[in-house]
């Protein structure tokens, strides 16, 4: 398997993780704020974090992966054109949700209140985040699939 090869399996294998982890985080943040578990809130900054990680990964290896698929077939480029813009929309809001994580974990660490605009900033910023890779997902998919289209 050349470089290319495994950098389109890599991109492929970690779009999925942000997408299935990003409605588990929300619905963590939200019960421990109702429940003020404070596991639950590290746990859902976790999985933010990693969420931002992976999505980080999945959209610096798209190019590759979409220059390595066109080799094997033959795509739409209007729907690259907004596959990728819907990626770097989904990237940039996760990138700033796992900021806002990254400051709540290091606050939690020194034992000191996160601000609560900070909870809530990063909540929205996810749910964003989330539907705007549900849609690059499902824009994605059309890549391979164009017949799926609605």
């Amino acid at each position: 398997m050349d470089f290319s090869a495994f950098q389109a399996w890599l991109h492929v294998a970690l779009v999925h993780v942000p997408v299935v982890l990003s409605p588990l985080a929300i619905f963590l943040l939200v019960r421990s704020w109702r429940d003020q578990h404070t596991q639950d809130l590290r746990l859902s900054h976790g999985l933010i974090l990693l969420c931002a990680i992976t999505a980080t990964v999945a959209y610096f290896t798209g190019p590759t992966t979409v220059e390595w698929w066109q080799d094997k077939i033959d795509l739409n480029q209007e729907a690259i054109e907004d596959h990728g813009l819907w990626g770097r929309i989904s990237f940039t809001i996760m990138a700033l949700a796992g900021a806002g994580s990254l400051i709540a974990l290091l606050s939690d660490l020194q034992d000191e209140p996160v601000h609560p605009a900070v909870e809530k900033v990063v909540l929205v910023l996810l749910a964003t985040g989330c539907a705007c890779m549900i849609w690059t997902a499902h824009l994605g998919g059309l890549l391979r699939r164009p017949e799926l289209a609605f």
